[in-house]
């Protein structure tokens, strides 16, 4: 019997994954498709089953937004919600919102602004209410902006045309952390109304301009052409790659002059030649970081913000085929700086403006599996 239900397991996720595969292509044969998952759903009693298969037609879903229902599904939503299984009645209640039922997510809101519910379920519910453009969302980000939801709501606005989204952000910016400032700068790049407001609040001094990275000024550069120039000035790339034996031969940035020099280095076994670096708040530091491995690996070094290792990391293996065009540095806010890819025999000068708040921020390797050994602690007091 254990080997029947084994069998009949492996059937539905192989199922599930050939599901995922060809969901995007199906175009007009999306209901079929669907009823066909949903026919399979009413045969199992097995709620891990069951669970794998919401899961990966949630993410054959993924983007897709006010779908019609298909005419399995209303009965199969009653079977769902009377499961045992916590996880199987979250997911069958994340599709019911993909299917535009509004009393779910009129559950889903009130469950984000509450302040007492788990966090995990908050996030969960929150991310369904985005992935539905659910319309009454935006006027309640505000409400997440003192909370522990804060950054990801942040994040939420970008998914939105919402007016009041760049007075209601810069409005609080100055006490945001180091990840929340980052994330509302990206959010205020996303799109040319956003980014006007971006570009006013640089204008007037309500966000630095070091405040910006590199990446994203590019990109708002694009968007808003002449304008951003005048107010934004060239864009400087915060460090220079150079020969392990030679010295840096461009300008020294503005502030830099008199800054410490750290040499990070590199030993055999993914290692850097140190576990642990200090530094005063908002103090300026010029990192030298020279790849002498013997083994001819390619590595970088990136200062991230406390406790993000796994979400840098994460976001690195994500790139796919496009890390290795993009060094392997994620654009997320996470990431702080870092320096490119470096070849052995080559070395990296970046210079670095230490955050105002402190704490215990990391340096890592965000080369794809070299991060797991490859860090330390970047201590800011």
């Amino acid at each position: 019997m254990k080997l029947l239900f084994h069998n009949l397991k492996c059937t539905c996720l192989l199922s599930l994954s050939c599901w995922q595969l060809s969901l995007q292509s199906l175009g007009n044969s999306l209901n079929s498709q669907l009823n066909h998952i949903f026919n399979s759903l009413t045969q199992t009693e097995d709620s891990a089953v069951q669970a794998s298969i919401l899961r990966g037609t949630l993410d054959g879903l993924s983007g897709k937004r006010d779908l019609a229902a298909p005419a399995l599904w209303k009965s199969l939503r009653i079977k769902l919600g009377r499961s045992e299984n916590p996880e199987v009645v979250k997911l069958a209640d994340q599709l019911s919102q993909i299917f535009g039922d509004l009393s779910v997510s009129e559950d889903a809101l009130k469950l984000v602004l509450n302040g007492d519910a788990n966090l995990d379920d908050r996030k969960r519910a929150l991310t369904g209410l985005v992935a539905m453009r659910f319309q009454k969302l935006p006027s309640k980000l505000n409400l997440l902006l003192d909370s522990r939801l804060r950054v990801d709501a942040i994040r939420a606005y970008s998914f939105f045309n919402y007016p009041e989204a760049p007075n209601e952000l810069i409005s609080k910016y100055q006490n945001f952390n180091t990840v929340a400032k980052r994330a509302t700068i990206d959010t205020l790049s996303s799109s040319h109304f956003y980014a006007k407001a971006l570009l006013e609040a640089l204008r007037n001094g309500k966000i630095n301009k070091s405040e910006v990275p590199n990446y994203t000024a590019r990109n708002l550069r694009k968007m808003l052409g002449v304008a951003f120039d005048k107010v934004y000035g060239k864009i400087l790339e915060m460090g220079e790659l150079s020969e392990i034996s030679k010295k840096p031969v461009k300008p020294v940035p503005d502030g830099f002059a008199e800054a410490r020099l750290i040499e990070v280095g590199v030993l055999p076994g993914l290692k850097f030649n140190t576990s642990r670096i200090e530094a005063k708040t908002g103090e300026k530091i010029v990192f030298v970081f020279p790849n002498d491995d013997s083994s001819g690996m390619v590595h970088n070094l990136a200062i991230i913000t406390p406790g993000s290792s796994q979400t840098v990391m994460e976001a690195a293996v994500a790139m796919g085929a496009a890390g290795l065009k993009k060094n392997f540095i994620p654009e997320i806010p996470e990431l702080l700086a870092s320096t490119p890819q470096v070849a052995q025999g080559m070395k990296y000068t970046l210079y670095f403006a230490v955050p105002e708040e402190p704490g215990d921020y990391h340096f890592i390797c965000t080369y794809p599996g070299h991060g797991l050994i490859m860090q330390g602690i970047f201590a800011v007091e």
